[in-house]
């Protein structure tokens, strides 16, 4: 009695493992094509364009900033000043390092 119990026990376990097998195939299919609509369609490629867009103005602007930064940095190195309001000579400290990092980029 027991061991046609367990055979039958194990047949349940295989037919459980092959369904659960064969509806993981059928979502991986399912979202393959979706993936590929998705990615063929008007809607998608706009919303690339616009990203792409918007990517490249934020780093035009931050290139901006950078810029900004570098000659905020430069002139005070010019002046010569030495020392923030709270004394702590951070500006030279910092103008020294951008000054060093735009020689490294530029070599």
């Amino acid at each position: 009695m027991k061991p046609e119990k367990e055979k039958e026990s194990e047949k349940n376990e295989e037919n459980l493992k092959d369904k659960s097998d064969n509806w993981i195939a059928k979502a991986d299919e399912f979202i393959d094509e979706a993936a590929e609509k998705i990615h063929s369609s008007e809607a998608y490629k706009k919303a690339d364009e616009a990203a792409e867009k918007v990517t490249k103005k934020l780093f035009r602007q931050a290139g901006k900033l950078w810029g900004k930064s570098e000659r905020y940095f430069r002139e005070k190195m010019e002046d010569g000043s030495q020392e923030t309001e709270d004394g702590s000579g951070k500006v030279e400290d910092r103008s020294r390092k951008t000054e060093d990092r735009s020689q490294e980029i530029k070599n």
